[in-house]
């Protein structure tokens, strides 16, 4: 089965101003050495802030910052738990509820069967309770009926406290492949400071998991 990586990115959930994340502030303040960006939303708009350097890209709300990292090759290497260290060091009072990194790829199987017995594992909920370890899982299932025949379509499962942290797997069907979003998040970390060292710490052992979810949908 070949893996093909869209992005990999990190959701931050709390208290921002936008204002603040300025070219000038990644460059100059966090170090990061970014260069000038290739597009950026309009600087006197408050609310939201929009910055491309190259394959990073960073959204910042008042209520949410996201760092995506697109052209990934390899997955350990991506840079957007070091960026957002950076960020949270600069501004260490930053409220935070919740932090969650998200692993995109596309999933191609090798041949049309092959495909339709992917679809099959991946739309099981005992897949994922059998992986996991668990004894339940939270389900949302999005599928297409007629009066004879159904078809899966997309399917969200929900994992709580998995070493401490929640998974989020989300599989969409597409015409030759399946869309796989596989997720990692640390909630209540302004209660739980701990919450978020598990996930900045854990993220090799988090694509050590991801490999080895990808093998079994294979085995």
């Amino acid at each position: 089965m070949k893996i093909e990586y869209n992005f990999i990115t990190l959701v931050a959930l709390g208290s921002f101003n936008p204002a603040i994340v300025s070219p000038d502030f990644l460059n100059t303040v966090c170090e990061l050495k970014l260069g000038e960006p290739d597009d950026q939303s309009p600087p006197d708009i408050p609310v939201i802030r929009h910055l491309k350097f190259h394959n990073l890209k960073f959204t910042v709300e008042m209520n949410r910052l996201q760092i995506m990292e697109t052209e990934i090759e390899n997955i350990t290497e991506t840079r957007v738990l070091s960026i957002f260290n950076v960020y949270y060091e600069k501004l260490p009072y930053t409220p935070l509820k919740a932090v969650g990194v998200n692993i995109n790829c596309d999933l191609i199987a090798e041949m049309e069967t092959k495909t339709e017995a992917l679809k099959k594992k991946v739309s099981n909920p005992g897949t994922y309770l059998d992986f996991f370890k668990t004894t339940k899982i939270n389900v949302i299932e999005s599928s297409s009926q007629t009066k004879t025949d159904k078809t899966w379509m997309s399917s969200n499962y929900n994992i709580e406290n998995v070493h401490g942290l929640t998974r989020s797997v989300n599989v969409t069907q597409k015409k030759d492949s399946l869309t796989l979003n596989y997720n990692y998040e640390a909630g209540a970390v302004d209660k739980h400071k701990s919450n978020l060292s598990l996930l900045l710490d854990g993220y090799e052992e988090f694509c050590r998991e991801f490999s080895s979810f990808v093998k079994y949908l294979e085995s």
